[in-house]
């Protein structure tokens, strides 16, 4: 009879594992296969007892032989190998087979008739081990083997990526290939490596070594070779770099590169997904980060175990989409719009594709009219969140021609009239622009500010009352940890008060007054000076003038500004925005550090600062004009004003703040609401597998062109001390060190490195 595909499972002792494995292999597609054990001189007599019992089972396909002796692994198999006309599947005996695991590889073979050897996804296979590369990742077979198999089959192209080398535990090789290179080699002893040197073979002779990255096949591992592996694996490794020098630094920049990333991760996703309880919600931001990206990472951080969160920084066509993962894991995808695709479609393949129950808009900037269309006809529940005042005017914080707040201005008249007047909005129709953007909100599950003014600007100008109130939330700001921090820049020793300015100020928050207000007290002498910690739109890194009159610290980290406080003896924190703001994260951060602070006589940091008596609110005439706004600065900080000020620092410390669980409680409670009682949702296409894996970078690895064989032995023992190995390819080295593709990196990455990680995964 003639058989497709010879099963080749050659057994040494081991009878648990044998049985599971060979199970597997009978309770899964085989028609057309002929699957042979064969017992190498095993000295476990469950061995015998286990064949036995098989062979009473009579079946057709299953053939059992023995050798009467250990011949080892290559041997026994050869003898298989020759005695067959078929293609062969070697399968170590530690194996357990799932899904369509033999149709992948059929299909595979089917794909381009140069492959001549084929590996799976396992959960133990050096380059080809899912999740993580060259790790054992641990799987529980009863209640996860599947549910892996089929995320991974669902995600696959199927690419059928090139190897550097095939992977023994399950190696699929084409009788062509047999035909024409030969066998497994013998010189490589009772085995380990010799599918190494057969795969190196193969693609000198033109033949592909790839991965069947829709088959997943579990590998206990270790088991082939116990107690003999250091001798082996010594012995076979010198042999194979004599043979191919060019292998280990062919492996190296393999897994430098890490090709198969994009493939495991769009697996990953799909298990994410699968195994995850939870709803998915699509959150929409531009891409100038400032606190709204701020705000929806906090929220995101504090509540993976609630939903599934997905945050598309949208930028016009093309859209970063991060898929944030229960363990704390950020996988990036980046999607493009095509030229015959809908907004709808697009952004209903979004949807599809990740399970997106609830869309949150955050800010539409970057791709208005995109968002604004696909949602008109999406059908899928979304909210927004006002971070700004960007629907009601494209100033965003209402500057008027003089570049200061206007005051709110509703009338449509005058609106068009200043808009004209500054020609970077002179082409917006403000009617319309607010007309859309009223259609938006009105259709809108729910409708959040997070202070009362920004709620009441809303209603001012779209006549909604039904706008949740929701104050962000700070992790532990009313704890906030000071830690050493060691600034670039220092201030003369001396008792001259210092004024802070915090964040990226750009013209709306005050940068061109900033200027101002140091011009001024540089010309009169007055004692004070500035520090922004942060920057300016024109002045990013640090930098400090020749005086010291101002300094620019540059970016910083949240949790460093109480350090940073201290080390520029900041007594107040200035805010001269020339418009206003709907929450500010920075206020929340100085009253953390302790320091009271001075605002503008609008928005949300007037009503905020009034509440909480830790600080002070400039009058309209100290705002608007910057020599009176230094004044009264001046006057805060120089005069008798003891008492107020330790009134105010007092207060700073007492000023409640919304935690972060109050903020996600409540907006959860408004997302469980939009879904309630929704009937059956529209169904769109889903990304294509190929579409998800370009999104996540996948670019093909080809294999270097090796026309002839080489001449010059390579002395196994030398050193290679000097080689350069990146972290992450001495990190693979360790973890697969007893397998082939480990040892001859091993022996060539630096010992200091491997002394480094081996005392860090001690510690």
């Amino acid at each position: 009879m003639k058989f497709s595909i010879d099963i080749v499972i050659p057994v040494y002792n081991a009878p648990d594992h044998v049985r599971r494995c060979i199970e597997s292999v009978l309770a899964h597609d085989h028609d057309g296969c002929r699957i042979t054990l064969i017992d190498d001189g095993s000295s476990d007599p469950a061995i015998v007892s286990l064949f036995a019992e098989l062979q009473q089972r009579w079946l057709p396909q299953l053939s059992l032989l023995r050798n009467e002796s250990n011949l080892g692994f290559i041997v026994t198999a050869n003898h298989r190998i020759a005695s067959s006309a078929s293609d062969v599947v070697l399968l170590n005996s530690d194996t357990i087979v799932t899904g369509d695991w033999l149709h992948a590889l059929r299909q595979c073979a089917a794909a381009d008739p140069r492959i001549g050897t084929i590996t799976p996804f396992s959960n133990n296979a050096e380059i080809c081990s899912f999740p993580r590369l060259c790790v054992d990742n641990p799987i529980s077979v009863e209640e996860e083997a599947e549910t892996v198999s089929a995320a991974i089959a669902r995600a696959a192209v199927p690419t059928y990526p090139d190897l550097p080398t095939g992977v023994g535990f399950c190696l699929f090789i084409r009788r062509a290939l047999i035909d024409e290179i030969g066998m497994l080699d013998t010189a490589f002893g009772a085995g380990y490596g010799e599918e190494n040197d057969l795969c190196l073979r193969a693609a000198r002779a033109g033949w592909r070594n790839v991965l069947a990255d829709n088959a997943f096949v579990i590998h206990v591992g270790g088991r082939s070779f116990a107690g003999r592996k250091p001798q082996l694996s010594s012995r076979n490794t010198a042999i194979l770099l004599e043979r191919h020098p060019h292998y280990t630094r062919m492996v190296e920049a393999y897994i430098q590169a890490d090709p198969l990333a994009p493939l495991r991760e769009a697996a990953e996703s799909e298990l994410f997904r699968s195994q995850s309880e939870t709803r998915g919600v699509l959150h929409v931001i531009h891409d100038h980060g400032g606190g709204t990206e701020t705000h929806v990472r906090a929220l995101i951080d504090a509540s993976r175990d609630r939903w599934r969160h997905y945050l598309a920084i949208a930028v016009g066509d093309a859209w970063q989409i991060e898929e944030h993962r229960a363990d704390g894991r950020i996988v990036t995808l980046s999607l493009t719009r095509l030229p015959e695709e809908s907004w709808r479609e697009f952004v209903g393949a979004i949807c599809a594709t990740f399970s997106i129950a609830l869309i949150h808009l955050h800010n539409i900037s970057a791709c208005r009219d995109g968002l604004l269309t696909a949602l008109e006809h999406l059908d899928v529940p979304y909210g927004y969140t006002v971070h700004d005042l960007n629907f009601a005017c494209p100033t965003i914080t209402f500057l008027g021609t003089d570049q200061m707040y206007c005051g709110a201005v509703t009338d449509v008249a005058l609106c068009r009239q200043c808009l004209n007047a500054q020609p970077a909005y002179s082409d917006v129709d403000i009617g319309q622009w607010r007309a859309r953007h009223r259609a938006l909100l009105e259709h809108a599950s729910f409708v959040i500010a997070p202070s009362r003014w920004a709620a009441d600007m809303v209603a001012r100008y779209f006549s909604t009352t039904d706008v949740h109130v929701i104050v962000h939330g700070t992790p532990d700001v009313n704890n906030a940890s000071s830690f050493a921090v060691t600034p670039a820049l220092t201030l003369p020793d001396d008792d001259v008060p210092t004024i802070a300015l915090l964040g990226a100020v750009g013209p709306d928050k005050g940068a061109r007054r900033i200027e101002r207000l140091v011009e001024f007290a540089r010309r009169r002498n007055m004692p004070v000076r500035f520090v922004l910690i942060g920057y300016l739109d024109v002045q990013q890194t640090p930098w400090q003038s020749d005086d010291a009159r101002f300094t620019v610290h540059g970016r910083y980290e949240r949790d460093e500004l109480p350090a940073l406080l201290e080390h520029y003896r900041v007594r107040l924190v200035l805010y001269p925005s020339a418009g206003p703001e709907t929450f500010s994260y920075t206020l929340s951060e100085a009253w953390a550090g302790g320091v009271p602070v001075i605002v503008p006589p609008i928005g949300a940091l007037a009503e905020r600062v009034q509440n909480s008596g830790a600080g002070w609110v400039m009058t309209d005439a100290q705002w608007r004009d910057e020599s009176l706004m230094l004044e009264r600065v001046v006057t805060l900080v120089t005069g008798d004003n003891h008492g107020a000020f330790d009134t105010a620092r007092r207060h700073t410390r007492a000023v409640p703040h919304a935690t972060l669980a109050e903020m996600t409680d409540a907006t959860f409670a408004l997302y469980d609401k939009a879904l309630t009682g929704l009937r059956a949702r529209p169904t769109f296409n889903s990304f294509s597998p190929a579409r998800v894996r370009d999104a996540l970078g996948y670019r093909a690895w080809k294999p270097p062109t090796v026309s002839a064989p080489a001449v010059e032995p390579v002395e196994p023992t030398a050193g290679a001390e000097g080689i350069p190995v990146t972290t992450r390819v001495a990190q693979a080295a360790l973890a697969i060190r007893h397998t082939i593709v480990g040892r001859t990196l091993y022996r060539v990455t630096p010992r200091p490195l491997l002394d480094a990680l081996k005392a860090r995964l001690k510690a």
